[in-house]
């Protein structure tokens, strides 16, 4: 369940011990200099794993855990620390926890945090959280709660909302409503996301973030469980103007995806007029990709025309020019004309970013719209001078696409330099009535550019 794990990043990056690190340039010194800097740090490295043994040590002797120094905390594996803590009592750890309003605000403090925080959890989370509400400085009473609702299991997820609800940390409300129940919820409807759901309910508009995740990763994990349920509930959710069902709606197709694909693929191939059809195409389009791309392929060219197809198309398409772009053009070719027109664009963009040379080597075999709107990708490309991207321009032979693409290059350009626009327009091979209609769009720029400099200038 690729959401969920996204939670343990975050008690990764929560727990992880901060370390530093220095590289020592060398510079034009001789080689028996370089030879004693080496050598000078050698003992140094040696040093620090020998403290790091030594702390270990210090925590593993002790009889009473409460007796440890925080910074010695962080040389020893969660593993290891739990099983010490599990031999301690709560008031050996409740008294350990509050040497962190002593301790020193560094590195070593921090990652001694982290991980008494997250083997604490595993034992008593709710005594975890107190303990972490305990701690004096606001920022490191942040971490170590961090730390906690990010470790903490399915099953005690209920236990600390309840608690964060009743008992909420007065320096930290805002965090206690918003960024400590969001992994919490999403952590208990890996369990029962019914019951999580009926809690999300209840709260109604909760004007925060909750509105979004949380009710997002409810759908999803409902949907890696029981789908139809989980449908169920997003209809519920309808005519709730602080629901966006659209994105539950997709969410559930990802999660479905995961569960059965072609379950999932079936049913938004049948509901094709639903308004949030067209992500939940990209989704099933992006899921059939990662697993096999002719099973994408299939299933797209089986889609009538309209939106959803378009946007699963262009899934397919991005994903597949990151891949291999050849294959990607191969499929692009067995395509109807007008799809391929669309999906030239998106195919450029990230083929140029790939290898400009390859693409336009690709792009120059096209032909008609496919290559101009491929063309156009080359004209915005990342690095292009404006000089490159107008001359690229000219080389559009649609009309009404080169007229546009021209204007939005010639405008950009005048916002930066007007008088080489200005410039370059007067000398270039387009008719009188362009040019004329290109100075207008330059002179518009500088009055708009001229009028936010103003601005800023009376803002200051």
């Amino acid at each position: 369940m690729q959401m969920n794990w996204r939670l343990l990043t975050a008690i990764n990056a929560a727990i992880a011990l901060i370390t530093l690190s220095s590289v020592i340039y060398v510079v034009n010194r001789p080689r028996a200099e370089h030879a004693r800097t080496t050598a000078r740090l050698t003992p140094s490295n040696q040093q620090n794993q020998a403290a790091e043994r030594e702390a270990k040590a210090r925590i593993e002797a002790l009889d009473d855990l409460s007796q440890a120094r925080v910074d010695d905390l962080g040389a020893v594996p969660a593993a290891e620390l739990t099983h010490l803590m599990d031999h301690a009592t709560q008031e050996q750890l409740a008294a350990l926890a509050l040497k962190f309003n002593d301790a020193p605000t560094d590195a070593r403090t921090f990652g001694g945090m982290g991980v008494f925080f997250q083997a604490w959890v595993q034992l008593d989370p709710k005594g975890a959280l107190i303990g972490a509400f305990h701690i004096n400085d606001v920022q490191m009473r942040k971490l170590a709660a961090v730390t906690v609702v990010n470790s903490v299991s399915p099953s005690a997820a209920p236990e600390l909302i309840a608690y964060l609800s009743e008992h909420p940390d007065k320096d930290l409300s805002v965090e206690c409503k918003e960024k400590f129940l969001d992994p919490l919820i999403s952590s208990w409807s890996l369990l029962d996301p019914e019951a999580a759901s009926k809690y999300m309910d209840d709260l109604g508009d909760t004007k925060n973030s909750l509105n979004y995740q949380a009710r997002s990763d409810i759908a999803y994990n409902w949907a890696t469980l029981d789908p139809q349920a989980a449908l169920e509930w997003m209809e519920a959710q309808k005519g709730k103007g602080f629901v966006n069902t659209g994105s539950l709606y997709d969410q559930i197709v990802r999660g479905w995806c995961r569960k059965d694909v072609a379950a999932a693929s079936a049913y938004v191939a049948q509901h094709l007029d639903d308004p949030a059809a067209e992500r939940a195409a990209s989704s099933v389009a992006e899921e059939m990709f990662t697993n096999d791309p002719k099973d994408a392929t299939a299933w797209l060219s089986q889609m009538p025309e309209g939106q959803p197809r378009s946007s699963a198309e262009s899934t397919v398409a991005s994903m597949w020019t990151q891949k291999d772009p050849a294959e990607a053009v191969k499929w692009l070719g067995t395509l109807p004309e007008n799809e391929q027109r669309d999906l030239a664009h998106t195919i450029a963009q990230i083929w140029i970013g790939k290898s400009f040379s390859e693409a336009s080597r690709w792009i120059e075999s096209l032909t008609g719209d496919v290559r101009d709107n491929a063309l156009t990708a080359a004209v915005y490309r990342d690095g292009a001078t404006d000089i490159e991207s107008v001359s690229l321009a000219l080389s559009i032979r649609n009309p009404e696409i080169q007229n546009d693409t021209i204007q939005n290059v010639v405008r950009n350009w005048a916002f930066n330099d007007p008088r080489a626009a200005e410039t370059w327009v007067k000398g270039s091979p387009l008719s009188a009535e362009q040019q004329a209609q290109l100075l207008t769009v330059i002179s518009d720029a500088q009055q708009a550019s001229e009028a936010t400099a103003e601005r800023v200038i009376i803002d200051q």
